[in-house]
């Protein structure tokens, strides 16, 4: 027999577990961190344009930009602003529409969260698709010896995170394995 006490309990545990999972996936937007980088320059780009595995603006931090050459990648990224906060806020709209159905009293299947699953899906093809034609369009404002200076930035942080990852693998099988004494 179930007690009162269990059974207004853990319905609500499940729901503050489900909203908590539903917070978790919607703060993880291609934004990174929660949302775009910042508004001003290309710091602010599309959430971090992180194409290539790393945030662009860290990278292009150590191309010595020249001040035109800043103002050219500023107006790249000036002229998506509009359409890139429209779709941030068709993601927001799609995030909201599915935590309001998982945190319903009603019954829910996978087919009542279809539409803004794809609504997502298509928002975030698109924004890729648009991050690759800034990323192509400020490498064509870069000079050769920008674009090897960029590189070089990216094999040291891509080494590293290869670094980082080993570590993390090697803490947790000690942490898993059994001390032998």
């Amino acid at each position: 027999m179930v007690s009162k006490y269990s059974r207004g309990i853990v319905p609500a545990v499940l729901a503050i577990v489900l909203v908590a999972a539903v917070a978790h996936v919607a703060s993880s937007s291609p934004g990174g961190m929660g949302g775009p980088m910042g508004h001003r320059g290309f710091h602010g780009m599309h959430g971090g344009m992180d194409v290539l595995g790393v945030p662009l603006p860290l990278l292009l931090k150590t191309a010595n930009l020249t001040d035109a050459q800043k103002q050219q990648i500023h107006t790249i990224f000036e002229t998506r602003r509009a359409s890139r906060k429209a779709e941030f806020e068709q993601l927001k709209t799609a995030k909201e529409a599915i935590a309001a159905k998982l945190t319903s009293t009603g019954p829910v299947a996978a087919s009542d969260l279809s539409s803004s699953v794809a609504t997502m899906t298509q928002v975030h093809d698109q924004m890729m698709n648009e991050q690759i034609q800034d990323a192509i369009a400020i490498r064509n404002v870069l000079t050769p010896a920008q674009l090897t200076q960029i590189s070089a930035t990216k094999a040291k942080l891509d080494s590293i995170h290869a670094e980082m990852k080993a570590l993390w693998a090697q803490s947790g099988s000690t942490t898993n394995s059994t001390p032998t004494e």
